[in-house]
This record gives C-alpha cells, sequence and structure tokens, in this order.
C-alpha cells in the first residue's frame, strides 16, 4: 500500500506527479486530498493554470513561489499594475522588445537596453548601452542567451548589376563584443541582387536557429534563410512571390504565411510548415517541399488581400538565463498565434485577426505519418472550432509587441464621452475553466460563435473561447498625451505616444 511508505517518499512521489494526476489523487482519500492540497501540489497546479513552469534551485522555497505567482496572476487578471514610469523615445529608427529588455537606437551605430522590472518575479531594473563598430539598419536579439543579432546598413555604392552581401553580425548584448558561441567571423553573409536597394528585413531567433526574411519592394522575389548561427551552415532557404511572412512553431516546424495565389480565381492563405530536422543549403520553391499546409477560407472574388503577418512571443525555444534564478517563468508551450491579414474589399482596406494557440496546429501536424509531404489541411478540420477569426481593433500596427504567451493587448481609441480603455483578450483554457468555478470572476467569458458574412466567399464560423480583461487608464498627467498603441512583455505593459515620442512602462 502506497499509505505505507514513509511519509516523505509519499511527498517525494507526489512532487513527480504532473497537475492533472494530483487533482485525481485528491479524490482518492483524506490523506491524499491533504498532501495534495499542500504547498507542492498546489504550487504545481497554479503554475499549469497560469502557463508557468517552476524556475531554478534559489532562496525561493515553494511557499514563497506560490504566494507570488497567487499575486501576480491576481494583479494580471485585474490589470492592477504596481508601477508606472515614464521614459522618453529616443531618436533613432529602430527598436525591440524581448525577453523583457526594451531596446531602442539613439544614433545608428549606439543601442540603449533597459532589462524590465517586475515585482512578483524579483527583477531589478537595469540600463546598458552599447556603441557599435557599425551602422545597424535592423536587429534582434535574446537576452537569456546574451545575443545581438545586427544587420549593417548596407552599402549602396555597387555595380548595379552584381549582387551584394548583407552582412549580419552576431555580438553578446551585454558588450557588443563577437558572441562566445558564433563562428569565428562571428558575421553571416547573405547576397542579395544589389538593384534592390530598399530591402526589410524580419528576424526572429529561436534558440539555435536564426530566421530572416529579405522583403524587397521591386520584382524580386521574397527569400526567407534559417541559419543556424552557432555553426554559420544554412538550414533552409527558400524564396517565393508568396512568402509574406514566417514564425518558428516549434524547433522542428517552421510556420511561413502566404496569402498570394495568382494562379486561383479566389485569393487563399495558407499556413505553409516546413520540417526543418532535414537540413538543405539548396534554394527552393514555396511549393516544393513543404510538409503540410493550413488551409484558410477563400476569400470572395471582390477581396484582394493587401499584407500578411503572423505574431508569437515568446519563441518555442524560449527559457530565462538560469543565472538569473527566476522562480517561475512563462512555459514555452502555451502560446498564441496572431495572424492578421489587411485587405481590400468593396473600396474600403480592412484587416482581421485569427488567434490559434500553438498546441492546435501542433496537435494537427504530429496526427500525421511522418513521410508524409505537401499534405493540405482543409479550413473546416482546423479553423471553426479551434481559431477564434474577427475583425481587428484598431491598433497601430508599426508597435507589433502585442501578443506574448496566451495573452493579446489592445488600447481603446478614447471619446469624447470616455477616455482610454487598456484591453486584454486571453486565450488560456485551462484559466478560463478555473474562473468558472469561481463566483464573482472580473473577466468576462466570450463562448459565443464570431460569424463573418462577407470578405470571404463563403460565411465563416469561428469559436475558440476567450476572456477579455479590461481596464481604464487614469487620467493623463499631460493632456496632450495620447496613447496610440501598448505592448506586452512577461511582467510588464508599454504605451506609445509615438506623437510626442513617448513611452510609459507598467510594472508587475
Amino acid at each position: 500500500m502506497l499509505t505505507s511508505l514513509p511519509l516523505e517518499l509519499i511527498y517525494k512521489i507526489f512532487s513527480l506527479l504532473d497537475w492533472r494526476t494530483i487533482l485525481v489523487c485528491r479524490e482518492v482519500s483524506r490523506f491524499f486530498r491533504s498532501i495534495a492540497e499542500g504547498d507542492r501540489a498546489q504550487y504545481e497546479i497554479e503554475l499549469a493554470v497560469s502557463g508557468m513552469m517552476d524556475g531554478p534551485p534559489s532562496p525561493f522555497i515553494t511557499s514563497d513561489r506560490l504566494a507570488l505567482l497567487k499575486e501576480r496572476n491576481a494583479a494580471w487578471e485585474s490589470l492592477r499594475w504596481v508601477e508606472s514610469q515614464d521614459i522618453p523615445m529616443m531618436q533613432g529608427h529602430v527598436w525591440e522588445l524581448y525577453g523583457g529588455v526594451f531596446a531602442q537606437s539613439s544614433t545608428p551605430d549606439v543601442l540603449h537596453f533597459r532589462q524590465l522590472p517586475s515585482k512578483y518575479r524579483k527583477i531589478e531594473e537595469k540600463t546598458w548601452g552599447v556603441a557599435l563598430d557599425i551602422h545597424v539598419r535592423d536587429f534582434t536579439m535574446d537576452p537569456a542567451q546574451d545575443l545581438l543579432v545586427l544587420i549593417e546598413q548596407p552599402n549602396h555604392n555597387v555595380n548595379a548589376t552584381s549582387t551584394r552581401g548583407i552582412r549580419i553580425h552576431l555580438r553578446s548584448l551585454t558588450t557588443g563584443d563577437r558572441h562566445r558561441l558564433a563562428p569565428q567571423s562571428a558575421i553571416l553573409v547573405h547576397d542579395l541582387d544589389a538593384r534592390n536597394v530598399r530591402v526589410t528585413y524580419t528576424l526572429q531567433v529561436c534558440g539555435n536557429l536564426l530566421g530572416i526574411l529579405f522583403t524587397h519592394p521591386g520584382d524580386a522575389d521574397p527569400e526567407l534563410t534559417i541559419w543556424d548561427w552557432t555553426t554559420g551552415k544554412v538550414t533552409l532557404t527558400c524564396f517565393s512571390s508568396e512568402i509574406a511572412t514566417f514564425a518558428f512553431l516549434s524547433s522542428r516546424f517552421l510556420l511561413v504565411g502566404s496569402v498570394f495565389d495568382p494562379e486561383a480565381s479566389n485569393a487563399q492563405a495558407r499556413l505553409y510548415v516546413f520540417d526543418m530536422t532535414q537540413p538543405s543549403s539548396e534554394k527552393f520553391g514555396l511549393m516544393a517541399n513543404y510538409f503540410c499546409a493550413f488551409l484558410w477560407p477563400d476569400f470572395d472574388f471582390w477581396t484582394s488581400p493587401l499584407t500578411f503577418s503572423i505574431r508569437s512571443d515568446p519563441s518555442p525555444a524560449w527559457q530565462p538565463n538560469p543565472e538569473a534564478r527566476l522562480p517561475f517563468s512563462t512555459a514555452p508551450g502555451d502560446r498564441l498565434f496572431i495572424i492578421t491579414v489587411s485587405l481590400v474589399y468593396s473600396g474600403f482596406v480592412t484587416s482581421y485577426d485569427m488567434f490559434v494557440s500553438a498546441d492546435t496546429l501542433l496537435s494537427h501536424i504530429e496526427a500525421l505519418p511522418t513521410e508524409v509531404r505537401s499534405h493540405d489541411i482543409k479550413w473546416d478540420e482546423w479553423g471553426p472550432t479551434g481559431t477564434r477569426l474577427m475583425r481587428s481593433l484598431s491598433q497601430h500596427r508599426t508597435w507589433v509587441c502585442y501578443v506574448f504567451g496566451t495573452k493579446f493587448v489592445s488600447l481603446a481609441e478614447p471619446t469624447h464621452m470616455s477616455p482610454q480603455t487598456l484591453e486584454i483578450r486571453d486565450f488560456n483554457q485551462l484559466a478560463m475553466k478555473r474562473d468558472a468555478r469561481v463566483e464573482g470572476g472580473i473577466s468576462h467569458h466570450v463562448r459565443d460563435t464570431t460569424v463573418i458574412h462577407d470578405v470571404f466567399a463563403n460565411v465563416i464560423h469561428t469559436s475558440l473561447p476567450y476572456r477579455v480583461i479590461k481596464r481604464t487608464l487614469p487620467p493623463r498627467p499631460l493632456p496632450e498625451l495620447l496613447f496610440t498603441a501598448v505592448m506586452c512583455s512577461e511582467d510588464n505593459l508599454i504605451l506609445v505616444d509615438s506623437s510626442h515620442r513617448h513611452l510609459r512602462i507598467l510594472t508587475f
């Protein structure tokens, strides 16, 4: 009998159980219930419901971590931040928010970094600057790996008939020096047609993988390249006029968005999935070697898609630096993808957001045989119950860090009758189930079906549940300030007033 074992051993066994098993054991006997309602078991349940994972050993014991986690969850669920700080927006043209660090440039060769604080995860604010020996065109970073990826401003004085190399520098985030895990030169070079002067870049890091989408405003096709940045070797490179966006779905699967199909009478958005376990440096077209594709419903004949984007944060491989010894952090599995399409319909420009979890996409992928290739997953198989598709809220989409974990944050525009309102849509399904058992909950649950009658060729129904949390912003100390966007990280919200180049950091 299990109950005849020493109590210390029983506690050890319970500490190895997942939260679902703990809930089952709680119903077995009063003895098991007393253990399941102890701090260790309750902490495991709270982590699971919150979409969090436990941190490394530290001075914080289990009861401390449980108390901090409950306080943190209560603060987010009521949008009750503990600190507000105003900072100026610098004069540079590039910025980034990732891994709890906000970065912006003051000049083309100087970056400034701010480690955002957290009350409940005991993170102190820290600022530092890095002076560089190059002019930066764009950049991204991964604080957990001390990684700073810089795209050097290209030299435009080249022969118009030649190629030019885009130089990608792999540096330390804290010092600006060569990253210790980078290849010897710490520079990746990607050749582009020299005639494409105004290239735009989309950069993402996922563990040892670095992805960059090179988009040209002219006739050249977009190019997507994935490197193992620690070796400098190319894992995947793809080119096609249809490539619009990409994101890492997991460390194995890459998601590539396309919304332009010149051979079809009705345009259709697609989410192509590529398997990165078979690396190749050979360029291939979008249709050549995909594992599977998630099909959107066909657009109406009169609908003309303009842009297509995928946002998700953090990356599937993200984990905080263990040296930080944080009590807990966001689990990599609980991630929301927001896929936005802007289009022209009946002479007007509008946009729609699709909300879908990583688990929904991965469950369909993992159900396919490993030898399958180019398998199309029809909309009716994954979309109606696995997604929520709705018209986009009016938000300045230049500031694109509006999603973290399962949360999507937005800012309602004020009117002469009402002040600005902050709104979070949270797609954490376990948290919604717990809310349902708590009387007097503070969030509003949306479980009905969203119906879209126009834009698409047929009426579209989607019903992924979510909860809405709102809070009216306090009166503005300076009447002329008007926040036009909001960004989200693990412990903070950042309000943006781009007209007056002003930022407000809200800390949890």
